[in-house]
């Protein structure tokens, strides 16, 4: 029961979301300018105010990443080996499709999830992961996206690109500055303070609603049987192997073990899909998989909140 309370808010936002979009009530200029209030406003604020206030361990998680990009990595690599042997995919796609197999979509799902379940001393592991996501698996997936037309210097200059955007987006950024703040022990005005904790409430629910009409505006179309594979190896292949390097491998703390658990089991992340649009290739099966992960993800979410420890 606790945990049928925990999830349906999230799943009750999600849906008024998507039936607001799909009974076009309101038009898709107004949920996407919803969207950028979302993504560039609200969640910043969230991120920020609590990362400022968090208690940073002294290494900075680094067995955690550790512990949790390996499985990633490894998963990524497998998606590639599969998608070049079953479906014939070439370079660039099947580094399109191994991203769309291991990024989580922890923002819009994982921020709400985690701390209706897990509460809000889960955080922390999850905004490292947010952190760092981008910076990874971008990396991994430009350089083997990139590998078949190989240039050093467009490479670096790929590289250089991503770095910058990533610096310059309000998620990233607000994460940089909520550690300086906090390392550096510099006071926020208590006024200021309130403000932002005041704008953080609406993240949750504007995240979750905004997921409801991103659904609406991607189709499965033709793209199934890829979608569905892709969708398996991340609900499937990544939660288990991360279950094992968490649990088994790295022995990391119960409660940041089941953080990034259930983050591997949480759908496959639309920057997926923003990232096969720069390359123009897997759009249709990235955003089919975007969709069919979101709807399947409640099973290993809901196995990972009850089994793991």
């Amino acid at each position: 029961m606790l945990l049928f309370e925990g999830i349906f808010p999230v799943l009750a936002l999600a849906l008024a979301g998507y039936i607001t979009a799909r009974s076009g009530f309101l038009s898709i200029n107004e949920y996407q300018a919803l969207a950028r209030f979302t993504f560039n406003l609200v969640i910043p604020c969230l991120l920020f105010i609590n990362m400022a206030h968090a208690e940073i361990p002294e290494n900075f998680g680094a067995d955690f990443l550790l512990a949790f990009y390996v499985p990633v990595l490894l998963v990524y690599c497998l998606t590639l080996v599969i998608t070049r042997f079953l479906l014939k995919a070439a370079g660039t796609l099947q580094s399109v499709l191994a991203l769309g197999a291991t990024y989580s979509n922890t923002t819009i799902v994982g921020i709400p999830l985690v701390l209706q379940t897990l509460g809000e001393q889960a955080l922390l592991p999850l905004f490292l992961i947010i952190a760092t996501q981008n910076l990874v698996l971008f990396t991994v997936a430009t350089l083997f996206a990139e590998r078949e037309q190989f240039d050093l210097s467009t490479l670096l200059t790929s590289i250089a690109r991503l770095l910058r955007q990533l610096v310059a987006s309000p998620l990233t950024a607000s994460l940089i500055a909520g550690l300086a703040f906090n390392l550096l022990s510099l006071p926020i005005y208590r006024p200021l303070d309130s403000a932002l904790q005041l704008m953080s409430e609406a993240a949750i629910p504007c995240a979750l609603f905004v997921l409801g009409t991103s659904l609406h505006q991607y189709r499965v179309g033709q793209q199934l049987k890829p979608a569905m594979l892709i969708t398996a190896l991340k609900l499937i292949a990544l939660p288990l192997i991360m279950a094992t390097s968490m649990l088994i491998v790295f022995d990391v703390t119960p409660l940041w073990a089941k953080t990034a658990i259930l983050a591997a089991s949480m759908p496959a992340g639309l920057s997926a899909y923003v990232f096969s649009v720069r390359y123009q290739t897997g759009q249709a099966t990235i955003a089919a998989a975007s969709v069919i992960s979101t709807l399947l993800s409640l099973i290993p979410m809901t196995l990972v909140l009850l089994i793991v420890p």
